[in-house]
């Protein structure tokens, strides 16, 4: 066996289309830091000048109604009510920003926005944050509640924390947060993308050379374990490209910490309108170690089913297809809150945005309360199995031989 895995991985390795793979990722990955990271403006940024002028603002509101006698009638009174405090808070943040005290900053910043976002949600004279409004978006509210509430826990877990901060740590711009920003939007499809454009000809390359092949003595079951191993191995091997990337990153803008916290939206209860769920941090490191947990059992499940549609069809536009449908499956039917009616953390596909699985925000946006780490790694655990299962079976008949 030990033979056979060194011919498989020789011929992976040596594999022009893998090269190519990496070669386009190693490309993708420097473009992206040296292009598109730098461009990046976070909804929710440090500035100063905002910050003063809309304390400016509720000052001249506060000065020009606190002597009027009808102060507390309609929106004057209310806006009496409230501004003070929003006020207090503000300024605390512009002295800290003003003397460098991170800390104080973070404390007073996760206080703003737990305050705004009670007076934000659900009152249709306030808005969040305006970048929650862009391209027509029919759930700001929404989204800013999520976005309020998340920053409140981030910025709680800076002033708590034991590391060093700076406003790109606030922005989130570090190597380990660009990643953690890149996991909870395209990155996990795009790996798996990759996983299938590796795995695709595994099987089906068989046939140029099948003297060769025949000379090791052992079944096709022994040798589908191995070129899985072998694709799984390659699958993981994408790190290594992207990583040039992170570490140009990481130079200019800092590499971040391992304990920075990384807010997690958790429900323990049905969530709906009125039952919201709440933020818990955890570390970047236990964050990122459940990303790769949950990326390689995808990574498998894939393999899996490239192998057994490799068996039965022979095709490497039915192994692409079969892939395809798994990865992009679930926007055919995506609709925001529907996990209040439906059942939907018991299909694997829906566990193909996985950074937005550990992080709870797929847990959010389907008004879910199972759509999480645990319950993705049984499913997808299991529906792995069975394939497994299917490919022992298969591999029994002579119909299915691989060469």
């Amino acid at each position: 066996m030990w033979a056979y895995f060194k011919f498989e991985l020789s011929q992976f390795i040596t594999n022009k289309k893998n090269i190519a793979i990496y070669a386009i990722l190693l490309f993708l990955a420097c473009f992206y830091a040296m292009k598109i990271a730098p461009s990046y403006e976070p909804i929710e940024k440090v500035d100063a000048k905002e910050i003063e002028a809309r304390y400016l603002s509720r000052e001249a509101f506060l000065s020009t109604f606190y002597n009027d006698p009808n102060r507390f009638v309609g929106m004057a009174g209310f806006g009496l009510a409230i501004y003070p405090e929003w006020n207090n808070l503000d300024k605390a943040r512009l002295d800290a920003l003003k003397d460098h005290d991170f800390v104080k900053y973070s404390e007073a910043t996760s206080e703003w926005y737990v305050y705004a976002n009670n007076i934000t949600y659900g009152n249709e004279r306030f808005f969040y944050s305006p970048g929650y409004y862009s391209h027509g978006n029919l759930y700001a509210s929404e989204d800013g509640y999520y976005g309020y509430l998340y920053t409140a826990s981030r910025y709680k877990g800076y002033a708590e924390g034991d590391y060093k901060l700076s406003l790109n740590v606030f922005e989130e711009r570090t190597a380990l947060q660009t990643l953690q920003r890149l996991l909870h939007s395209d990155l996990p499809m795009i790996l798996m993308i990759c996983c299938i454009f590796l795995t695709v000809d595994v099987v089906l390359k068989d046939r140029l050379n099948p003297t060769i092949l025949r000379g090791f003595p052992i079944s096709d079951w022994k040798k589908l374990i191995i070129k899985g191993i072998v694709s799984l191995i390659g699958s993981i091997g994408v790190i290594l490209p992207l990583s040039v990337g992170l570490i140009i990153i990481g130079i200019r803008y800092g590499f971040g910490d391992f304990q920075l916290p990384v807010p997690i939206y958790t429900t323990l209860s049905k969530p709906s309108y009125f039952n919201k769920g709440e933020f818990v941090n955890t570390a970047m490191g236990n964050y990122l170690v459940d990303n790769v947990i949950f990326i390689v059992f995808c990574f498998m499940y894939l393999i899996l089913l490239v192998l057994l549609v490799s068996m039965i069809i022979k095709n490497e536009f039915a192994n692409l297809l079969a892939g395809a449908i798994f990865i992009f499956n679930e926007s055919f039917f995506f609709q925001r809150g529907i996990g209040f009616f439906y059942e939907v953390e018991n299909y694997p596909t829906n566990y193909v945005q996985v950074g937005q699985i550990v992080s709870g925000y797929r847990n959010y946006i389907y008004n879910s309360n199972a759509l999480n780490f645990n319950h993705g790694l049984m499913i997808v655990g299991m529906s792995t199995s069975v394939l497994l299962v299917f490919i022992f079976i298969i591999s029994k008949y002579k119909r299915y031989k691989l060469i």
